[in-house]
């Protein structure tokens, strides 16, 4: 308090003003300077209102012109709080007048907003976290467990309109107790936490309408109200976990009233857990049925304060006589003199309470944050990791107002991605790696209830193609996790007139499968480069039909197996040109046919063996040693048919080769010519320098060798 000649510059004239249960209270306290005449008014003007601002004052109403029994302890009702604002009112004759505004600490939280991020705390360890900021008082009396909250989001919000929300969803309630210069916020969920005024002993206050006689302490008005509320409530909400459970809630709470089953069905009911709803329903139902049954009255005593307890007495109606909790309180106090505590005075206090068989639940004044049109978020995770999501594809992120993000998996909960498609084990999927910027959009528009809706390009997540001239390509490119620009699956369509183009790639391994029917149709050329291996596995027939030439080209080795038959038909030439060794064997029959003239030819060694009997038949044969013409055999039979006793001796003296003397005699007296139509020829003459030989009967020439003809 500030000082003139030495002494307090201010006199509290009138405290008047309002405390409820969690309500920040207003207490307005007018007051004016001494009534010196050493103080001018100018001097009584110039108080310097500035530095009183956020100053904590502490205003005493002495208790003993009410109650004789108060003690040491209680001889004084305290009043505490915080200067918000003062105001200058004017002069009175040579006083300045002043009017101060006390509002509580918690007040202070109203100033303050944030974007802040609690993941899986309970509501009161949230509330403690929020409250560690203020170094001032506050105690939690509370007597239920409440379960951790995975994800909770303060959006923006006041650090009160927050706390104060979760409390309100909750069944939490609060208010202040003014003792030892100091007002102590108190946290509470249950009426055993409230206290008589005077502790230690019953607070009883007489109801006397009219004689006042011998009551200090008594109530002059006393109203008591029964309403209508809702009986029951009835909430609901979705957890994708267990997308088929039904997780509803109810909670029925009639009063013995008519229409007392009018129901309040609640969703989202916020909660994903059964029993949580549970919880939420009966604070809910616990609040309408509160409201049903209030009370409200007048005192001119300063005795009954909001959050303390008290027993009414002497009331006519009989019900009524019973204890009752302090919901609020409106105070006027007139003419109270700072320096002595003897002026005169007045009191009023005006009062609004509930019977104590009712627990109180402060009804939901705060609503709920929502955000208004999606934002973008990076994607995060460990170090070390590119990919981080779990069993349903869902990724934790940064927002882009969370000033506290360390850019780890801690930032966040796990956001469910949006996908083309989803079904029971079909669709469509892409999980968004971490460092890619996301559209981020929330359920109901609840902060805590975030989705990713898409991904977003920037500046160090740059498309997979040069844009804006490679605008006509569209299509889906990968990446290799670790790997470079290089590294990806893909495919790419270009629809540039005249260079439309589709484009795939696999970075290794490629797998397609078709359980039908698959057809491939190719308006022009196709080219297909194999660098290792290449297998076609083919189950019924296949057919390679050519409307053009055909080349293979083997570099090394190839081998045709076929179970069964094998036909080639060549409409025209057909060659076989085999650099090193050819063999054809044949398990069964062979037979070659040529329309035409056939022609085989051996640089070196030609031979033809046959396990039985080798016949070559023709209407001309022609065999042509240009040196030598050897035929063996066991036994050479020419015209066998022409000769019935042909036969040679055993062994090997049988043989004979033609165009050798004797082979007449071999073949017998008969004159007959083994090869019919060929020449034998005879033993020459002596050659003389002079005479040319000439034939013998039985030699004729040789005419040059033509193919037959047809």
């Amino acid at each position: 308090m500030p000082l003139l000649l030495g002494e307090p510059a201010l006199v509290v004239t009138r405290l008047q003003g309002e405390e409820s249960l969690s309500a920040l209270y207003n207490y307005t306290v007018t007051a004016t300077t001494p009534d010196n005449s050493n103080i001018s008014w100018q001097a009584a003007s110039a108080i310097d209102i500035k530095s009183l601002i956020g100053k904590q004052m502490t205003l005493r109403i002495a208790l003993n012109d009410w109650r004789t029994d108060t003690g040491t302890e209680k001889a004084y009702r305290e009043i505490t709080g915080i200067v918000q604002q003062v105001r200058y009112l004017g002069r009175r004759n040579n006083c300045a007048l002043y009017q101060m505004v006390l509002r509580p600490w918690l007040y202070l939280a109203e100033l303050t907003s944030d974007f802040r991020i609690f993941q899986n705390k309970t509501v009161t360890e949230i509330i403690g976290e929020i409250l560690a900021d203020y170094d001032f008082p506050h105690e939690k009396r509370i007597s239920e467990t409440y379960p951790p909250l995975e994800y909770q989001v303060q959006y923006g919000e006041t650090d009160f309109a927050f706390i104060q929300r979760l409390m309100e969803a909750w069944g939490l309630y609060w208010f202040f107790e003014h003792q030892g210069q100091q007002h102590k916020l108190v946290i509470v969920d249950n009426i055993g936490a409230h206290k008589p005024f005077f502790a230690g002993s019953p607070h009883v206050v007489g109801y006397d309408q009219q004689t006042h006689e011998n009551r200090k302490e008594y109530i002059a008005e006393f109203h008591h109200l029964q309403t209508l509320t809702s009986g029951r409530w009835v909430t609901n909400d979705y957890d994708f976990t267990r997308s088929r459970a039904d997780i509803m809630s109810l909670d029925s709470q009639p009063r013995q009233t008519s229409f007392n089953q009018q129901e309040i069905f609640d969703w989202p009911g916020n909660y994903g857990d059964p029993a949580t709803g549970d919880h939420l329903a009966r604070v809910r139902m616990e609040e309408q049925g509160a409201a049903g049954s209030r009370s409200q009255g007048s005192a001119p005593v300063p005795t009954i304060v909001c959050g303390c307890v008290f027993t009414l007495d002497h009331y006519p109606l009989a019900k009524a006589n019973c204890e009752y909790l302090v919901l609020g309180t409106e105070l006027d106090f007139r003419e109270i003199t700072e320096r002595t505590g003897k002026a005169d005075f007045s009191l009023q206090c005006h009062f609004h309470v509930q019977p104590v068989t009712k627990i109180y639940r402060h009804p939901r004044s705060v609503p709920r944050r929502r955000t208004y049109g999606p934002q973008t978020a990076i994607v995060v995770g460990p170090p070390g990791k590119e990919i981080w999501t779990d069993e349903y594809g869902r990724i934790k992120v940064r927002f882009l107002w969370d000033r506290y993000g360390k850019n780890r998996e801690s930032d966040s909960c796990w956001l469910r991605v949006s996908q083309p498609w989803a079904g029971n084990n079909f669709g469509g999927i892409c999980i968004p790696r971490v460092g890619h910027e996301v559209i981020i959009d929330f359920i109901n528009g609840d902060p805590d209830r975030p989705l990713v809706m898409g991904s977003l390009y920037n500046n160090v997540t740059m498309p997979p193609w040069e844009l804006p001239e490679n605008a006509t390509q569209s299509g889906w490119i990968s990446r290799t996790p670790g790997g470079g620009r290089a590294n990806f699956n893909g495919i790419r369509f270009e629809d540039k007139p005249g260079l439309e183009n589709y484009w795939e790639q696999a970075e290794r391994d490629m797998s397609r499968l078709t359980k039908r029917d698959e057809e491939q149709v190719i308006g022009r050329s196709r080219a297909v480069t194999v660098g290792a291996n290449d297998a076609l596995s083919v189950a019924g027939e296949s057919s390679l039909l050519v409307g053009g030439a055909l080349g293979i080209s083997v570099g090394g080795e190839q081998n045709d197996n076929v179970g069964g038959a094998k036909g080639i038909n060549v409409g025209g030439a057909f060659m076989t040109a085999v650099g090193g060794y050819h063999s054809v064997v044949v398990g069964g029959a062979h037979q070659m046919a040529a329309g035409g003239a056939a022609t085989m030819t051996a640089g070196g060694i030609f031979c033809i063996n046959s396990a039985n009997e080798l016949v070559i038949s023709a209407p001309l044969v022609r065999i042509i040693g240009s040196g030598q013409l050897v035929l063996q055999g066991g036994q050479v039979l020419i015209n066998p048919g022409d000769c019935q006793n042909c036969g040679g001796g055993g062994g090997g003296g049988g043989g004979a080769i033609i165009g050798k003397p004797g082979i007449p005699g071999i073949l017998g007296g008969t004159g007959m010519v083994g090869l019919s139509g060929l020449p034998i020829p005879t033993e020459s003459p002596t050659e003389s320098p002079t005479d040319t030989p000439l034939p013998t009967p039985t030699e004729t020439e040789t005419p040059p060798w033509s193919p037959p003809v047809g």
